[in-house]
């Protein structure tokens, strides 16, 4: 093990120890579930700094950051608020790939199953359109079709029935505006990022290779999708991964449904009142700046209230979700997402949206468990809403 030839080897050492990716309110998410100290930014540096030193043995020093690097939901929040401008999640990236005999059952089954199904379920490939089920006609008029605009729909969504409502809806209202856009999910592979966020670039690679090959094929000029992982991955990963640029603009869903509606082609009519707030995802807004868009799309809805939670945007409270801990540890996911739901719960919301599946699934398993009636679903299941008259 040579950490001095990690990229960021330098960062290590420019850690001051202050302390605030720990005590900062939108920060470390996992340290207020566990008061343990080695998942924050600042023991994660400190760890790596006494295992390059020779301070810890090798075997202790990468079980320690194995430990700590898989409680961490890799939400940037840490990032946000270094005082020394560490790219921390940078450096988290990094040091995973020096983890991998110490790695979680949790990811390794992940990393199993992506190897062998090139989905996070295990599941066949034929399932993959498992979603469609209640869009048939429209899927059959538009998988494979070539077309400006693609949709990449993604593990969750297509899995998933608790998610799969989002494409649904992303189908449905494109009927409805007459845009016709290319399905291609039958070729569709997992975008990596639990590769990505286990430590295993090089089979992260051979997925953006398959993915980008197959949207190329159909002439996709615009991809959309309906994931802040995969955002994340398709407009910050794969670029690197394959050392070039993308042939193809990405776009969110949210940026595709607020241009239909901007253009005319979709006329939301609903005015009946809810009051509603969205949850920033972590890897659409920290780690990909965007924030805006999904308020421009609520404020065109008629009928809708909403309400900020107390904190919002760069400073968003993490689902509890993210960098498979979900998969490795779903008590502490759960934990996390309690956090939230309180701000939830503070500014007496009925609709939570979201604009990513995995926030969804896990917002709503516990919403669940507490047995709020607050709803957590997709924003463009609000938009579907919104163009039936009542």
């Amino acid at each position: 093990m040579n950490l001095k030839a990690l990229s960021l080897y330098d960062e290590f050492f420019i850690c001051a120890y202050c302390a605030y990716c720990i005590d900062n309110e939108a920060a470390c998410p996992t340290f207020r579930s566990i008061k343990h100290e080695i998942a924050t930014g600042r023991g994660k540096m400190l760890t790596a700094r006494y295992l390059s030193k020779g301070l810890l043995s090798e075997s202790q020093g990468l079980a320690a950051l194995s430990e700590g690097l898989f409680q961490c939901t890799f939400c940037g929040a840490c990032s946000e608020v270094c005082l020394v401008d560490i790219p921390l999640t940078d450096v988290y990236s990094e040091l995973k790939e020096l983890v991998q005999k110490y790695l979680p059952e949790g990811t390794k089954r992940s990393f199993e199953h992506l190897i062998r199904s090139n989905n996070i379920y295990n599941l066949d490939q034929e399932d993959r359109n498992f979603w469609s089920v209640d869009v048939e006609e429209i899927y059959e008029k538009w998988v494979n079709k070539r077309a400006e605009i693609g949709y990449f729909i993604g593990c969750v969504a297509s899995y998933s029935s608790r998610a799969a409502s989002a494409p649904v809806s992303i189908l449905k209202l494109s009927q409805i505006a007459s845009n016709p856009i290319s399905i291609f999910s039958p070729e569709e592979y997992c975008c990596g990022n639990p590769f990505l966020l286990g430590g295993n670039p090089k089979e992260a690679r051979h997925i953006a290779r398959h993915n980008i090959f197959q949207i190329s094929q159909l002439g996709i000029q615009t991809l959309m999708v309906s994931c802040a992982g995969c955002y994340r991955v398709f407009t910050k990963e794969y670029p690197k991964l394959l050392n070039h640029n993308l042939p193809f603009k990405v776009i969110t869903h949210m940026e595709y449904i607020t241009n239909l509606i901007r253009t005319k082609k979709l006329n939301p009519r609903n005015n009946k009142p809810i009051k509603v707030t969205f949850k920033d995802p972590c890897e659409l807004g920290r780690h990909c700046g965007v924030y805006e868009i999904a308020r421009e799309l609520i404020a065109l809805l008629p009928g809708v209230e909403y309400q900020e939670m107390e904190n919002n945007r760069s400073r968003a409270l993490c689902c509890g979700a993210g960098g498979l801990l979900l998969a490795n540890y779903p008590k502490m996911a759960e934990d996390i997402a309690k956090r939230l739901i309180k701000q939830m719960e503070d500014i007496n919301i009925s609709l939570c949206l979201n604009a990513c599946p995995s926030c969804q699934i896990n917002i709503d398993n516990t919403l669940r468990k507490m047995k709020s009636p607050i709803k957590s679903i997709d924003i463009t299941d609000l938009v579907r809403d919104r163009m039936i008259e009542r």
